[in-house]
């Protein structure tokens, strides 16, 4: 007489399998959006895991565990490839939890005499086990392919700094444009840098320069920000400087340690690869020149300063400023005192001279005495229009003079400074 030899517990047929696969497959494609409309790499891609789910989930109840190394390598490696294949991340934990109640239904099919109750709990393990393990190899991955993002666009960013790419403005624009980057666009260029640019850079100025990076990314999510000698340098997407301050001075109210450790330039907003790297020098040349005609100020605008830089420093200004000033400074020199700090606070004051006394903590009589003193010096009065603009013009080119001139970065209307940033680092 022949034996009826009795299937294994818990171990679907074949065709079992393939219809549990299907079911899966089928109730996936109906509640997560992302898997409706699969590109065809995709959707062979999730049968075949399907068929893997069904054999993993009844393999690891059968024998009362949960995925071993090998099973979980293999759920590992499909929640990497779902994110090449643009599958959000909300979608692959969705996924599972569908996945897994249909297998449950599955289960109660096929699940003859056995305890339910245990059944449940192993699956509910097994639930937890495979969403933690794909979670965590997607968010890897993620993280992985974002860092990989971040360093592709630093190299980039760089060599067009550095003016390597200036050359082929249309490759730029589509060697961008694959980074997810349209330099089509108008663009607005800032550059973040420790207030002391003359100092040695410490450990402590570094983490400072992260840590605003860290602000900056938090404030402008598309936009790139690449740390260079210069500094941070950003490129906003907009035309708009006076909003770009405005999100600037926000980031800066909150976080206020950065308003001592960081100064700001903001260049003009510019369209195409070249106009960038011509913002980006326009927001350090504003830099510069704000350090020195307003070094109490954090942000300086090009736009605002582009007056001065129609001066360049040499003969030219010294020439200017010695006709209009050399009377005043060499009595100051002389006499230990300060007559050009009562001007300026004259012309911050519109010549009034009650305000300007209560700028400087002085009697209104003083700053009177003082305006005749400086009168008679530069041989002019103050209620000249045509004496007051040489006067002002001259107290704001001082600083650029070889009384008090710095180091400024290149022009960047200069042919030097439209190689690349980096001639003015």
């Amino acid at each position: 007489m022949a034996v009826t030899q009795k299937a294994p517990v818990l171990e679907p047929t074949p065709a079992q399998a393939k219809d549990f696969a299907r079911r899966i497959y089928a109730a996936v494609r109906q509640e997560v959006p992302a898997y409706r409309d699969m590109p065809a790499d995709l959707e062979e891609d999730f049968a075949e895991i399907n068929r893997l789910h069904v054999e993993t989930y009844f393999r690891s109840l059968r024998e009362r565990r949960l995925p071993d190394a090998r099973e979980q390598r293999e759920i590992a490696e499909v929640s990497r490839r779902r994110v090449h294949q643009a599958v959000p991340f909300e979608a692959i934990y969705q996924c599972y939890q569908v996945g897994v109640r249909v297998l449950w239904s599955c289960l109660r099919e096929i699940a003859d005499g056995q305890d339910l109750g245990e059944l449940g709990a192993l699956t509910l393990d097994y639930a937890d086990a495979v969403s933690s393990t794909a979670a965590q190899a997607y968010l890897r991955e993620r993280g992985r392919v974002a860092h990989s993002h971040d360093v592709a666009a630093r190299f980039f960013f760089t060599r067009l700094m550095h003016g390597e790419l200036q050359t082929d403005e249309e490759g730029t624009l589509r060697e961008a444009r694959a980074l997810g980057y349209d330099l089509s666009q108008t663009h607005i260029a800032a550059v973040v840098s420790r207030s002391s640019r003359n100092c040695t850079a410490t450990a402590e100025q570094d983490l400072a320069l992260a840590r605003a990076a860290d602000w900056i990314g938090r404030y402008f999510t598309d936009s790139p920000t690449i740390s260079s000698a210069a500094g941070l340098l950003i490129a906003v997407p907009g035309d708009s400087v006076p909003q770009l301050e405005s999100i600037l001075q926000s980031a800066l109210r909150d976080d206020p340690e950065a308003r001592h450790h960081f100064t700001v330039g903001i260049g003009t907003p510019r369209a195409g690869a070249g106009g960038l790297v011509l913002s980006w020098q326009e927001a350090q040349r504003a830099q510069a020149l704000g350090m020195i005609l307003s070094p109490e100020g954090v942000i300086h605008r090009y736009d605002q300063l582009r007056l001065f830089d129609l001066f360049k420093t040499g003969e030219t200004v010294d020439a200017y400023v010695n006709e209009v000033l050399g009377k005043l400074i060499s009595y100051e020199k002389r006499h230990q005192s300060r007559l050009s700090e009562t001007l300026e606070a004259l012309f911050g004051a519109a010549l009034n001279r009650k305000l300007a006394a209560r700028r400087l903590r002085v009697h209104p009589n003083t700053i009177s005495y003082r305006i005749q003193r400086i009168e008679q010096i530069l041989g002019g009065s103050l209620l000249s229009g045509e004496f007051c603009f040489r006067v002002q013009l001259a107290l704001r080119l001082l600083p650029l003079s070889s009384v008090g001139v710095l180091a400024l970065p290149a022009d960047p209307s200069s042919d030097a400074a439209m190689t690349s940033v980096a001639d003015i680092e």
